[in-house]
């Protein structure tokens, strides 16, 4: 339920009421020339469609038409062939808003873009049509089709969402910089929204309490560690990196208060790491390389709160310097940066190879960035605005399944699978809230009365809702081994501080490949190339070209690019093709289907059997999260009315999913709380409103009561008397 000033909350409750509204289209204001409107919301992922006794909408709609300025009329002003000047207000994707309430106090009600308009030349009108944020996620669907190495979850339906969303700008976190190379949210999964997922151990599972920004994982008695590939593998001596993430010390698990960022550098068999590490109860650092450590003391991060560390990692050579940054409660000006000079030589043409985070609390948003200079206050601290807020898992994945189809279309199956609620609110900020919230109602927000708010009602109840025998299908994904996918044919060259792009074309299906891993002697596993002086394969080089690995929907690009003077081959010590692309596979027969029954005994003796076989999604892949959804829908196993149509005594402050008392003494005698399902609003240049609501009762009329019926069987009796006329053996 929306806030209000008291004002509005004093004016709701009298009975004689000055209606207000506010429209703008394109940021201006046209209120005056809008002579009716309707805005209608509903959900549509709650249930699925044999249990709804409505279908809702997908989105919110208003619907607006225009009279024009009182000298021109819309058609003239805003029709498709009208002036640039002016038709631009209502072209589709232009900016819409709308709000609603009294004594000029307006609520917001509707945020959203233009999607059609209609100019009518003979009534001059101009009619049209806006949806809310939903418009925003109509990018083709991008998620990494990423698969466990060890048969553990490594994501779930939380943090896709969380990942459409942050590619269409709605972001729960701070979003990636400029030039990341790789980005973790860890919003319910450790897949990288950036960059490429392999290993992690010691993740007990993700909470939303005592976490920077939204969900984070927590460790298991250990701290929880993580791996990743960068999307691009930097060399040294190269260009600087930023490593950063945030985190909530409030919490002091028994895993300890520490947090460490690695970058993992390999040449060969020459290894060697920057990191640094900020432990928050015994207030000290720990920054450097495998061989020159140091120790910072009374750094002043014992406050507890949320925190933003990271390090900067310039390379002279191969000498590596480090700025260390820190900002939090406690700290002079909550900000805090030091210069830690340089730091030994590391080995001469290292490429980057992994990103390791280590913690014992809860961690979001970990990034590495490739930046020209150190950061600034400012640009340390970044601008971003919060535009969603998300819920508990429900659904973990062992693989990320292929996607087809739009970020909302996507988002929406996922809502679908889990029976979750997805939608865009009044204020334009997207709710994803699992089904959780109609199992367990708590306080009304809102009573309303026959006597009072109630206009009209209708209360309807069948048994076609009733689902007594749920079946829910799951699939349990097994991880096999690593095997080689792609092996170029040809010796590549690549010229002096020159680009090469290689494109592999793979099924949609197939699970995404590691970007590969530089070599000049020892020929690793998996992913590899090895670039050579000549073609015949000559010395190996180190530490010469960054590659950058992208995969889009079936097609995996590889941009090479040479940061020095030397021609260099991809050839391998014998002089063949050394780039060779492996990807995971599934172990055989993998997934393995299988299905979850649940009952309800008590509705199939009062009602008759009535099953229900929920849709197979890949989204659900262990038994708990079928399980989860099986119990939600065996909560509607006894009929649960439906209250289409209440209008009432309009009010700005309902929103969907808001819980509300109906009593209702004149027709249906009735007093229920009931769920807010679908809100319908309209109004005119009259000030006249109207608001229909159609609500989903949460408590039950009761089991069926013998009342000294005796109902007719279903067989009729003199059906023994015919079937034995027609020579049918009877008993």
């Amino acid at each position: 339920m929306q806030e209000a000033d008291p004002d509005l909350v004093t004016a709701l409750a009298q009975g004689e009421r000055q209606n207000s509204t506010l429209t703008r289209l394109g940021g201006r204001d046209v209120t005056g020339q809008v002579t009716s409107w309707s805005v209608d919301r509903a959900y549509d992922s709650d249930l699925p469609a044999p249990l709804r006794a409505i279908n809702g909408s997908a989105a919110a709609e208003l619907r607006l038409t225009l009279t024009g300025d009182g000298t021109s009329t819309a058609a003239q002003l805003y029709s498709p062939y009208a002036p640039h000047t002016t038709a631009e207000l209502v072209r589709p994707g232009q900016s819409a808003v709308h709000g609603w309430g009294l004594d000029g106090d307006a609520l917001p009600t509707f945020r959203g873009t233009v999607r059609d308009r209609v100019a009518d030349s003979a009534t001059g009108t101009v009619e049209l049509s806006a949806l809310d944020g939903a418009e925003r996620l109509r990018d083709a669907a991008r998620l990494p089709v990423a698969v466990s190495v060890d048969s553990t979850p490594i994501s779930s339906g939380i943090w896709a969402v969380d990942k459409l969303l942050r590619d269409a700008g709605i972001h729960t976190a701070p979003p990636p910089r400029p030039d990341c190379i790789l980005y973790a949210s860890l919003h319910g999964g450790v897949t990288p929204d950036i960059g490429f997922y392999r290993t992690h151990a010691n993740i007990a599972g993700y909470d939303r309490r005592d976490v920077p920004w939204e969900i984070a994982p927590y460790a298991g008695g250990l701290e929880y560690s993580i791996r990743w590939d960068p999307r691009t593998r930097t060399t040294v001596p190269g260009r600087s990196l930023f490593a950063e993430t945030w985190l909530d010390s409030t919490y002091q698990p028994s895993a300890g208060t520490r947090v460490e960022l690695v970058l993992f550098f390999q040449a060969d068999t020459s290894t060697n790491q920057v990191r640094f590490a900020i432990d928050f109860s015994a207030d000290q650092a720990t920054v450097g390389t495998d061989s020159n450590l140091r120790f910072l003391f009374n750094l002043g991060v014992t406050t507890k709160g949320r925190w933003h560390i990271g390090a900067y990692w310039s390379f002279s050579g191969s000498v590596p310097s480090c700025w260390l940054y820190l900002a939090g409660p406690g700290l002079p000006g909550g900000y805090k940066e030091i210069n830690l000079s340089t730091f030994a030589t590391m080995p001469t043409g290292s490429q980057l190879n992994y990103v390791q985070l280590n913690a014992g609390l809860s961690c979001e948003a970990v990034q590495v960035s490739i930046r020209s200079s150190r950061p600034t206050q400012a640009e340390f601290t970044p601008v971003w605005t919060r535009g969603a807020v998300l819920d508990r898992i429900v659904s973990q994945v062992i693989a990320l399944p292929p996607v087809q189809g739009s970020a909302w279309e996507v988002i929406t199956q996922i809502a679908r699978a889990e029976q979750a609620t997805a939608a865009f609110d009044e204020l334009g900020v997207f709710r994803y809230l699992n089904n959780g919230r109609f199992t367990d109602p708590g306080e009304s927000v809102l009573t309303v009365t026959s006597a009072h708010e109630i206009a009209s009602l209708r209360v309807s109840e069948a048994i076609d809702s009733v689902r007594n025998t749920i079946d829910v299908p799951y699939s349990l994904y097994t991880s096999g081994v690593s095997s080689t996918r792609f092996t170029d044919t040809t010796v590549r060259q690549i010229g002096a501080f020159g680009t090469l792009v290689l494109t592999f074309e793979y099924d949609v299906s197939e699970f995404d490949s590691p970007p590969p891993v530089v070599y000049a002697s020892p020929v690793p596993s998996g992913s590899r190339v090895r670039f050579a002086t000549t073609s015949a394969g000559g010395t190996g080089v180190h530490g010469a070209i960054e590659s950058t690995t992208e995969r889009d929907s079936s097609s995996l690009r590889i941009t090479f690019t040479n940061r020095t003077s030397l021609v260099l081959y991809l050839a391998t010590t014998t002089g063949t093709p050394s780039l060779a692309i492996s990807s995971i596979q599934l172990a055989t027969s993998s997934p393995t289907r299988l299905s979850l029954r649940a009952y309800d005994q008590t509705s199939r003796a009062l009602y008759g059997p009535q099953v229900y076989q929920a849709t197979a999604s890949p989204w659900i892949q262990t038994r708990f999260a079928a399980s989860v959804v099986a119990d939600y829908l065996l909560a509607a196993a006894t009929p649960l009315p439906v209250l289409g149509d209440v209008e009432i005594l309009p009010d700005p402050r309902v929103q969907l999913g808001d819980l509300v008392q109906v009593i209702d003494t004149v027709g249906a005698a009735l007093s229920t709380p009931a769920w807010v399902v679908g809100i319908r609003t309209s109004g005119d240049d009259t000030g006249r409103i109207r608001q229909v609501l159609t609500l989903r009762a949460t408590t039950s009329p009761g089991p069926p009561v013998p009342t000294g019926l005796q109902p007719d069987p279903l067989l009729d009796p003199d059906a023994r008397a015919l079937l034995a006329a027609q020579g049918v053996l009877v008993p």
